[in-house]
């Protein structure tokens, strides 16, 4: 295990105000809640904070207000990733500038480049920092998946550290760290936590570790400490809520359970669609069934 990179990170959600706008403090509270609740650390400016809905002043403005906040206390990776490698390399060096400590990256997306041009596009943005690099494999978004080929050629870059693996392939995600115990791997799916531990993830960073990152590091802790059984009980009690949470949308169920806990989050940006009257009583009974007993 890398003695810098294991453990649960939260996701980070995007708190707005009720006119729309990002609500930066609302979103240094998250943040010193989580770390209050036991978070390990903070992936900024991933799928879960709506990032392709963001402006590039947002995103900028959300990793220095996440460093900001954080002071220090965990790790804050920046995802960095965009269509145009100049866009992912300037998002990269406000991380640097910022004070984060890694970045990651998903792969360019909608036009079908190539594996060499995507290759050389996080090679691109490795030169451009200092940072270490986690590559997002969500190939469900992303349209394309990380192969051991691509992983050899990434890692021969000094900057490369591991990978954020969003994929149900556990086969792929074993392989990886089996060839290569010396980078980081993250598992991506929160209902595959378990999952991907006993295949060799270093540990988890997803969104609705958000909302219950005591239970999540009740699946971490239970499996580190061998008791498998305790492991899959936790694991369990986390998809009763992950079924309902992915039921009325993973944003905005999220935002709505962090409601429940005092926070102004205003919902989601078009064209996500707000929270209906429904879910919110779905997910307030999950929230009082499993997530309040399990703190």
């Amino acid at each position: 295990m890398n003695p810098e990179y294991h453990g649960i990170y939260a996701a980070l959600v995007t708190p707005y105000t009720s006119d729309g706008k990002v609500d930066y403090s609302e979103l240094q509270k998250l943040v010193d809640h989580l770390i209050k609740e036991g978070i390990d650390g903070f992936y900024v400016n991933g799928s879960t904070a709506e990032a392709f809905l963001l402006s590039d002043e947002e995103r900028n403005s959300t990793i220095k207000a996440v460093v900001e906040a954080n002071a220090g206390r965990k790790k804050v990776i920046c995802h960095v990733g965009a269509i145009s490698t100049d866009l992912a390399i300037s998002y990269a060096k406000t991380a640097e500038k910022c004070g984060a400590d890694a970045v990651s990256a998903i792969s360019p997306f909608y036009y079908k480049f190539s594996e060499a041009e995507i290759v050389q596009y996080y090679q691109d943005i490795m030169a451009s920092t200092e940072l270490p690099m986690f590559v997002y494999n969500f190939p469900n978004f992303s349209g394309f998946s990380l192969t051991e080929e691509v992983l050899e050629k990434l890692n021969k870059n000094r900057n490369m550290v591991g990978v954020k693996f969003t994929s149900s392939d556990m086969f792929l995600l074993e392989q990886m760290k089996t060839l290569h115990p010396e980078l980081v791997v993250w598992n991506g799916f929160d209902e595959m936590l378990s999952a991907g531990l006993i295949m060799g993830a270093d540990g988890g960073i997803g969104s609705t570790y958000n909302c219950m990152p005591k239970l999540a590091h009740k699946v971490y802790d239970s499996f580190a400490s061998g008791n498998m059984e305790e492991t899959h009980k936790y694991q369990t009690k986390m998809n009763q809520v992950i079924k309902v949470i992915c039921k009325y949308g993973v944003f905005a169920s999220v935002k709505e359970m962090l409601e429940m806990d005092g926070f102004a989050f205003h919902g989601v940006r078009r064209p996500f669609a707000p929270m209906s009257e429904e879910g919110k009583k779905e997910l307030r009974h999950v929230y009082e069934e499993i997530i309040v007993p399990n703190r």
